[in-house]
């Protein structure tokens, strides 16, 4: 009887595996007709590391037969104003140092952002609604409503604020949580919204 579960167990777990690497290999191919090789490295090295702080915050071992995107969406959605983004800013910014510079800065520029009592001024990023990915998404997703749906709402709101994120993760049906242009946006979405909340480079 032990063996049997065992076996049921690691086919899940391979399956699940399988399931990843095939995501992967299609996201690449996809990606590989509109960007260049090192911008697909950069595109995956942030999605690797934002499933990876996921995974972490979530208590699953790298061979999880769980999706960490799909727990976080449930998790944001339940949670609900009081919810935490589990992301390493120090981390995130050792990541920046490895994306290709050109697709950094073509993917985000800097602002200014005021917080506290006093008014503080810090310096932000924000997504850029025209860049390369974006548009990337919007081609490959016109006929998904609930993608199209997540980028109207980014571009009508004009920044990545933390008020959205109930919201966001309310309309994304489970039937959709592994397509890939939707992992790529939660993953901009999410990487911006943390380094907006904790960065705190004074102008």
């Amino acid at each position: 009887m032990i063996n049997r579960i065992l076996i049921i167990t690691l086919l899940t777990i391979t399956s699940f595996q399988a399931s990843a690497q095939l995501m992967e290999k299609e996201l690449r191919e996809s990606l590989s007709t509109e960007f260049k090789d090192d911008d697909v490295e950069s595109i995956l090295l942030c999605m690797e590391f934002f499933e990876n702080q996921l995974k972490t915050f979530f208590n699953l071992s790298k061979n999880s037969d769980e999706d960490p995107i799909a727990k976080f969406i449930e998790y944001t959605e339940e949670n609900y104003p009081d919810f935490e983004i589990p992301l390493d800013f120090t981390a995130q910014q050792e990541l920046y140092q490895k994306l290709r510079t050109y697709f950094f800065i073509q993917t985000w520029s800097y602002g200014l952002l005021t917080r506290g009592e006093d008014q503080t001024t810090y310096i932000s990023i924000n997504l850029k609604a025209n860049s390369p990915l974006i548009k990337y998404l919007r081609k490959r997703s016109k006929k998904v409503k609930v993608v199209t749906k997540y980028l109207d709402t980014l571009e009508a709101a004009g920044d990545i604020s933390p008020s959205m994120a109930g919201t966001m993760a309310s309309f994304i049906p489970l039937e959709h949580q592994q397509n890939l242009e939707l992992r790529i946006l939660i993953t901009l979405h999410y990487l911006t919204l943390n380094d907006r909340i904790k960065r705190r480079d004074r102008m």
